[in-house]
């Protein structure tokens, strides 16, 4: 499927109508001006400069002068002069709105989201609804962000594509019960583009709602949705176990396939899916066959470098130690951490059913802060280390009621467990593990939309990539101060309840029955084992390699049996 895996935003950012916009060199030469009086005799003689040459010009040539401050990165001075503009046109609703994105892109969140609000309470405006949505969700406030954009979606007529990306920001703030809902209602008004019911499809997928996303799957394909954009074929796969080749998706995979005009990555997406099907029904070849074709094809379109990968690993296990500059806080995080397909979805599917845990799924927002935070000097990374520690939480917690526990299963976070170590000292780390031949195999198999995992394509990639996360595990193991539990998956799956039973006390919680899901909650699951994630716990999957150790003879010669 087409979309998005979710980003953290922050003030610092452009909007794509700021950034879209391009002035006049009349303009820029004016505001060059400006900043030279800055320069030589300090902002407010450059603000004052600007105040008497503006006069009284159209709220228009304000706003556009500046516009340009804004793209010449001084949000501030923008600020300044917006305010002189709204004292003499105070009527001027662009000026409001432009005052908001400069106090945002400056970081005054809450001087933002005031201006947005009054600008709000006067009547309907788009694009502060969309901006305000951005201030909330930069918060961590989700909810209110999602409802933020819900108002947008709900009051745009005939703008599919306006529609389509209010419905997938809202599905991005983890609110799918709203997605579905504003999917449904379009439908309901006589909606018939077939991305509306993919959206709608890939929505009721992450829920759990099996047989609905298949319906919409079904109409996307009847209305003649372009499969190079929206894999839909693909995502069948993903809703149910084959359990005879007479299924019609069979078919439907092969029609497919005959078709031309897919693109490379469009038929690798169907490749992966025909090579589960074939799996699931016991046919190993033809699966082996399929997810090489895949395979082939999407090492085309995606990289991933070996060296690259074994410089980061050697650079992080020389990393000086970081010094903690976060205080103990309520809420404790749980990072579950592994290789991919090691049983990270399931495992934090299970501590969710706990009532003092919150599982927040898949977060991108460590990678990010860590990224942010490599860019400063040693010293000035040690001191923003609270900083982002308190982003960090802001995300974790959002606005839902609060938890003691938040799970975060993104399992390549095992890269910053040092950094782990340094924001959150009262932070758990669960390390699954499973057998390397399974896990290889798993990962190999799997159609993983995201390019950054693109090791996932080449069977030496995979044994580069898990050379180095046990390296790193036991680099971690022996010099940070975290409790670093490991959970064997065949251990997992074989006793689901008891491994949970004797996980809670090393987490800090109480005992609590694990075997039935919380009936108050519905948590979406977007990584590649959504399916597998919602099925009675199995063990069809341990020794699953045995079955393809001739058809793909490097599960033998670079994976270890044990």
């Amino acid at each position: 499927m087409s979309g998005n895996d979710g980003r953290v935003s922050h003030g610092s950012s452009v909007t794509a109508a700021q950034a879209e916009w391009r002035p006049s060199a009349a303009l820029v030469a004016r505001v060059d001006r400006y900043l030279g009086h800055a320069a030589a005799m300090g902002s407010q003689a450059a603000l004052q400069a600007a105040r008497a040459d503006l006069g009284d010009a159209p709220a228009a040539e304000w706003r556009d002068v500046a516009r340009q401050f804004l793209q010449r990165g001084q949000p501030l001075f923008a600020a300044a002069l917006l305010e002189l503009a709204r004292q003499q046109q105070p009527a001027d609703s662009s000026l409001r709105y432009w005052l908001a994105q400069a106090f945002w892109q400056a970081g005054e969140t809450g001087r933002a989201e005031a201006e947005l609000r009054g600008l709000l309470a006067g009547g309907t405006h788009s694009a502060a609804s969309w901006l305000l949505a951005e201030v909330l969700r930069a918060e961590g406030r989700l909810n209110a962000a999602a409802a933020c954009v819900a108002t947008v979606a709900r009051g745009t007529t005939d703008d599919m594509d306006g529609v389509l990306a209010c419905i997938q920001f809202v599905r991005e703030s983890h609110q799918h019960a709203l997605a579905a809902e504003l999917c449904e209602e379009r439908l309901a008004r006589g909606a018939g583009d077939p991305r509306l019911h993919a959206v709608a499809g890939q929505i009721e997928q992450e829920l759990g709602h099996f047989d609905r996303a298949r319906a919409h799957y079904a109409a996307a394909l009847a209305g003649g949705i372009d499969l190079n954009a929206w894999f839909v074929p693909g995502s069948l796969a993903s809703l149910q176990r084959y359990a005879d080749r007479q299924h019609a998706d069979f078919a439907l995979f092969d029609a497919h396939l005959r078709d031309r005009t897919l693109s490379a990555r469009a038929r690798a997406s169907v490749l992966f899916a025909l090579g589960k099907a074939c799996d699931d029904i016991g046919a190993y070849a033809d699966a082996a066959h399929a997810w090489r074709q895949a395979n082939t094809l999407t090492r085309q379109t995606v990289s991933w470098s070996r060296t690259r990968w074994r410089d980061f690993v050697r650079d992080r296990l020389s990393a000086p130690p970081l010094q903690s500059r976060s205080a103990r806080v309520d809420g404790v995080p749980i990072f579950v951490v592994g290789l991919p397909r090691t049983g990270t979805t399931l495992m934090a599917e299970l501590l969710g059913r706990h009532p003092d845990v919150c599982n927040r799924g898949e977060l991108p927002t460590l990678e990010f802060l860590v990224q942010r935070l490599a860019g400063l000097a040693p010293a000035q990374r040690t001191a923003h280390l609270q900083e982002a520690a308190g982003i960090y939480l802001t995300h974790l917690r959002r606005d839902d009621p609060p938890a003691s526990h938040y799970v975060d299963k993104n399992p390549l976070n095992f890269r910053y467990l040092d950094q782990v170590a340094a924001m959150f000292p009262q932070a758990r780390v669960i390390h699954c593990r499973r057998q390397p031949r399974d896990t290889a195999l798993s990962i190999w198999s799997q159609p993983f939309a995201r390019d950054d995992y693109a090791f996932a394509r080449d069977f030496g990639d995979i044994a580069a990539l898990m050379e180095g996360c046990n390296e790193l595990m036991r680099h971690w193991r022996q010099t940070l101060p975290l409790p670093i539990i490991t959970v064997e998956y065949e251990q997992l799956v074989a006793d689901p309840a008891a491994t949970v039973k004797a996980l809670l006390p090393q987490l800090g919680l109480s005992a609590h029955n694990s075997s039935e899901p919380r009936a108050s909650t519905s948590t979406p699951i977007t990584s590649a084992s959504l399916w597998q994630a919602r099925q009675p716990v199995h063990q069809r999957s341990v020794s699953r390699w045995r079955h393809y150790a001739e058809l793909l003879p490097e599960l033998v010669e670079l994976f270890a049996e044990a």
